[in-house]
């Protein structure tokens, strides 16, 4: 699906580069559009963001909120293939961005929440922590699809410059002084 799309490629040729027999992918996933979810389903980043979330967060909202954002674009950029299928395939299978958007919807819970023990700590300013969490989501949205899709054409800054300057304004102004 990677090399050929998901409309040109067949289920001989999926089973073939899994060295595996027509019957024994349909018999696991049914069909082509079974085999995509199950690979979609494989590669959530949820479970990495809830340990995350549960481990790694120190309470500084600058260290926490680049953390977060290299572990994203990192996931998409380990992800880009399936991006990149589903972008396509966006009027041919609706209920896989239903699926992402669950997704969306939970990693924004969670930093959803981050901003609110921020600000009962006192270390983050009063705001609509669930509107805080989406322009910070759409900012790594932003990037990391316009590097998937144009490449260097109109983002020419390294995915850490972006980084630092993003997490630097945002963390900036939410942080209680």
């Amino acid at each position: 699906m990677q090399n050929k799309g998901f409309k040109a490629v067949t289920i001989k040729e999926i089973a073939q580069a899994a060295e595996v027999s027509e019957m024994t992918v349909f018999r696991h996933f049914g069909t082509k559009k079974g085999v995509f979810e199950a690979a979609v389903k494989k590669y959530s980043y949820l479970s990495d963001f809830k340990n995350a979330f549960d481990e790694k967060i120190l309470w500084d909202i600058e260290k926490d909120l680049y953390m977060i954002a290299q572990m994203y674009i990192e996931l998409m950029i380990k992800n880009q293939p399936i991006f990149l299928i589903a972008v396509q395939e966006r009027t041919t299978m609706p209920e896989l961005a239903d699926f992402v958007s669950k997704q969306t919807d939970r990693l924004k819970e969670y930093l959803t929440n981050y901003f609110l023990v921020m600000q009962d700590k006192k270390k983050m300013i009063k705001t609509n922590a669930k509107i805080q969490a989406m322009i910070f989501l759409t900012m790594l949205y932003g990037f990391f699809s316009s590097k998937a899709l144009w490449k260097d054409q109109f983002i020419k800054e390294s995915k850490e410059e972006f980084l630092q300057h993003t997490v630097a304004a945002l963390s900036n102004g939410l942080k209680n002084r």
